[in-house]
């Protein structure tokens, strides 16, 4: 069995200085993914398909250029979500000050003082209680162990 590959301090240094000194890659040498660049160019693609070209005749059209990508491809670039680590909620800016409350959105608020249904709703989550043999989590259904044939 071969173990990890470990280098001197100086090697890592040297390897760092040589980076470093590397000159700026022009843009048009720049490599770009088919996420960035529909990222980039989004607004084109959109004023494109607005003269009346669909998504399939776009990508026909990167292909004679020499780019070969797939539709599913682009769909996926163009109308990617939110990345997750983002704020959870989406704020809808048009005409709203600042603090105020996403539209459409309730904050949901909990009960004070109502330790019977906090614990009715874990179990309902299937949040495991201590010392029980009930396995259950939020998206599944429940599993108890076989002890009848024991």
């Amino acid at each position: 069995m071969r173990g990890a590959k470990s280098y001197t301090r100086a090697e890592w240094d040297d390897f760092f200085r040589a980076l470093e000194a590397l000159p700026e890659k022009p843009r048009h040498e720049q490599r770009v993914t088919v996420s960035d660049a529909m990222k980039e160019k989004r607004a084109q693609i959109a004023a494109t398909q607005a003269k009346g070209y669909t998504l399939e005749e776009i990508v026909q059209e990167a292909g004679r250029n020499g780019i070969d990508v797939s539709i599913g491809a682009v769909k996926y670039a163009l109308y990617r979500p939110a990345p997750a680590d983002a704020n959870s909620e989406v704020a809808d800016t048009r005409g709203k000050s600042p603090g105020q409350p996403p539209s459409g959105r309730k904050k949901a608020g909990k009960r004070a003082g109502n330790a019977r249904d906090d614990v009715r709703q874990q179990r309902e989550r299937g949040v495991s209680q201590p010392g029980s043999m009930q396995i259950q989590d939020a998206f599944s259904f429940e599993i108890r162990p076989d002890i009848e044939n024991l």
